[in-house]
């Protein structure tokens, strides 16, 4: 008995293989590049526009040099009348005293201060300095009665103290210089340097052994 024939098999077409349909393979690509299109583009508005044009930050007032326009490199003070220009100035050499005790210490210390001053030019600093320089001595020896006023117990005292009592000592000096000096450089102090001029003791060191 022959074998009816065979029919031949229907070709399975799985969904991946269907074609599709027309116009969506189309749009599919434009849609993906609108969208990165606009994620380029909001970075660029979030992170690139402000890179390229910071905000303008404004220097707070303290800082800025506009409140410094009667001022140098020293500084200034415009409290008052009188515009203040700060000068800092330094004795010669390192003092020596002799500390007392029972342990025969000495004390060497470097002592320079700050100025308040009427200065507002660079001749008239250089003026003031050379004038300065003619009361070394006095200067000094104000503060060499102070250190040697120390026994070994006070040299435990903190540095403000010193610094403290040697400003008291260096402005009784300029007093008496303003008040009873004699000739120009009587008339000079008075007219570049302020009452109690000596606003600040600096002790770039201060040593005992």
């Amino acid at each position: 008995m022959a074998e009816p024939n065979p029919q031949p098999e229907a070709e399975v077409v799985t969904a991946a293989s269907a074609p599709p349909p027309k116009g969506g393979g189309i749009m599919g690509p434009i849609i993906a590049a609108i969208i990165i299109v606009a994620g380029i583009a909001g970075i660029f508005s979030y992170m690139v526009v402000p890179a390229l044009n910071p905000e303008k930050k404004e220097v707070p007032t303290g800082l800025s040099g506009e409140g410094d326009k009667e001022g140098g490199s020293h500084g200034t003070d415009p409290s008052g009348d009188e515009m203040m220009m700060k000068i800092p100035y330094e004795l010669p050499g390192s003092i020596l005293v002799n500390i007392k005790g029972e342990n025969n210490k000495v004390l060497s210390a470097k002592v320079g201060f700050l100025l308040k001053t009427r200065v507002h030019k660079a001749e008239k600093e250089k003026e003031l300095q050379i004038i300065l320089e003619k009361f070394n001595s006095l200067l000094t020896a104000a503060v060499r009665s102070y250190f040697v006023s120390l026994d070994e117990e006070s040299l435990t005292n903190p540095e403000e103290m010193h610094k403290n009592q040697l400003k008291a000592k260096l402005n009784v000096v300029f007093a008496k210089l303003r008040s009873y000096g004699h000739g120009k450089e009587k008339g000079k102090l008075v007219d570049l340097l302020m009452g109690d001029p000596v606003e600040e003791v600096y002790l770039p060191y201060f040593t005992h052994q």
